[in-house]
């Protein structure tokens, strides 16, 4: 029976999880690492605003 994630660290049965999802499809390393970036409160630049020297109108 599979364990789950949840399980597996519950129970400290990890290398079991492990053993039962290495040949799982590998995941998308774009979003992964975007996911990842924002959880650790990386934001992406923000662009210059105008200069309130140089109004539009």
């Amino acid at each position: 029976m599979p364990v789950s994630l949840r399980q597996a660290l519950k129970e400290n049965r990890l290398t079991d999880f492990v053993k039962e999802h290495r040949r799982d499809k590998k995941g998308d390393a774009t979003a992964f690492n975007s996911t990842l970036e924002a959880m650790a409160g990386k934001s992406k630049p923000v662009p210059k605003t105008s200069s309130a020297d140089a109004p539009d109108d």
